[in-house]
């Protein structure tokens, strides 16, 4: 199976991420014109090549109405377009219990992770209304469907995610629009090894708590998104796909 996405228009949040630039990367291979999104301007300025113009570069912050309306607008402006909308942005707050959680981190996961997806969601919705057509996938989490110590504020806010995806299928089926959440376990990624120092020591700490034995690459998590881009995947809408190496099934 191979996923073509010719004259397509990709918008993916938090794409200066390792995960965001991932599924840029293989949309971009297959063919697609993608906007990245990130509040990080200057980490966005050296993905890509600078001459590429089927990359269009936005800072926006997805927790505010205005700014997330205008991103929609500039891609639009751009290409006159909207097929797919990746909703990867995302923050993890303090490892806190929830009895010890400040409304500030709180209120900080739910606006970034959850009420950012839906504000693109219904900003990119118009266009893909009009079109008859369109995807709209939100990056979630193994800790959506299964608790973790010091990960309440997180979790919660990638269930809703799980469960926004969902409401956007329902809702939008009879407008040829499919929605789904994709939900990745642990990730080799940037951020994995700042948390502990190095990969040997990530390796170490999580691998053992999935039954295929390792973490999961970058690569997968973006070829996965890929897939569920394309025709292959037309059947496929209102449900949540995870990508955890077993996590979730013990």
């Amino acid at each position: 199976m191979s996923t073509d996405l010719a004259e397509h228009v990709v918008v993916i949040t938090g794409a200066a991420g390792d995960l965001g630039w991932g599924i840029a990367r293989e949309c971009l291979g297959a063919g697609a014109r993608v906007a990245l999104i990130d509040l990080d301007a200057d980490a966005l300025a050296p993905l890509g090549h600078a001459e590429d113009d089927r990359i269009l570069r936005l800072q926006c912050d997805v927790a505010d109405p205005m700014q997330t309306r205008a991103a929609v607008d500039a891609v639009l402006a751009r290409w006159g377009r909207l097929d797919v909308l990746v909703n990867n942005a995302a923050v993890v707050t303090p490892g806190d219990k929830i009895g010890d959680l400040s409304a500030t981190h709180w209120h900080q996961a739910m606006s970034i992770n959850l009420t950012g997806a839906w504000l693109m969601s219904k900003w990119a919705l118009a266009p893909m209304r009009r079109a008859g057509r369109g995807v709209v996938i939100n990056v979630a989490s193994q800790l959506g469907s299964v608790a973790a110590a010091g990960r309440g504020a997180y979790g919660t806010s990638k269930a809703g995610l799980i469960a926004l995806a969902r409401a956007i299928a329902v809702d939008h089926a009879d407008e040829g629009i499919r929605a789904l959440s994709l939900s990745p376990g642990a990730v080799l990624t940037g951020r994995v090894l700042r948390r502990y120092g190095h990969a040997d020591a990530a390796r170490d700490a999580l691998a053992p708590r999935y039954p295929v034995g390792r973490l999961g690459e970058v690569e997968e998590i973006a070829r996965t998104a890929l897939f569920l881009m394309g025709k292959d995947a037309a059947f496929i809408t209102g449900t949540d796909v995870r990508v955890d190496g077993g996590y979730t099934a013990v």
